[in-house]
């Protein structure tokens, strides 16, 4: 039988990603969602709506992904704008950058609105906000089995600079615990802002990109 995984990841880099953005009933429609949003006081929700459209083939593949098979790690392609690799074993990564740019993307929306859970299990304190955020943790879905993800995120703090989008997924089944995490042993884990090291650990931090 076919490598599931290598088919699913296959189909979506083949159909670019407004073939792969619709397959999951969103739980909330645009206006639903600016509405919530607004009501509990966030900000820019239009703008965080459509960041979490352009995830939204991002959000499909990790849930295609998230089936049990295993795949070869020797897979690179792209999704869209995104650069795709396969970096070991039952891992996935996809990553972004543009000059200038503070954003696109917000997979963790994107996520949720497919009915996701994201529980928490660490988020890194880096030296100066303009490094980045950074936020590991478990990503739930309804009949599939959950995996371990890492979304960091760094708006470009000056426009010669680039905004950066990475996504780390580990689908081993292996949860790292807080000496783990705290030695950057998880999904990208280990220099991400710039090869800065992490003054810190904090059980819970805000979304990254907002």
């Amino acid at each position: 039988m076919k490598n599931l995984r290598v088919v699913a990841l296959a189909a979506l880099l083949a159909g670019g990603c407004h073939a792969a953005a619709a397959d999951t009933p969103l739980i909330e429609d645009e206006a639903g969602f600016v509405a919530r949003c607004q009501a509990e006081g966030g900000f820019d929700c239009a703008v965080k709506w459509r960041w979490a459209g352009h995830a939204g083939p991002m959000a499909e593949a990790l849930l295609a992904l998230s089936d049990g098979a295993e795949w070869s790690p020797a897979a690179a392609d792209s999704l869209g704008d995104l650069t795709v690799t396969l970096p070991g074993q039952e891992r996935i990564a996809f990553r972004w950058q543009k000059q200038g740019s503070e954003g696109h993307y917000d997979l963790i929306t994107a996520l949720r609105l497919r009915g996701v859970t994201l529980e928490p299990l660490g988020c890194p304190s880096y030296p100066m906000y303009t490094m980045g955020q950074e936020k590991v943790m478990i990503a739930r879905a309804e009949g599939r089995p959950p995996f371990v993800l890492t979304v960091y995120s760094r708006a470009a703090p000056m426009s010669a600079e680039v905004g950066v989008y990475e996504v780390d997924a580990d689908f081993s089944g292996a949860v790292p615990d807080s000496a783990a995490l705290a030695a950057g042993n998880y999904p990208g884990g280990g220099g991400r802002a710039f090869a800065v090291e992490p003054t810190g650990w904090t059980a819970d931090c805000p979304d990254p990109g907002f």
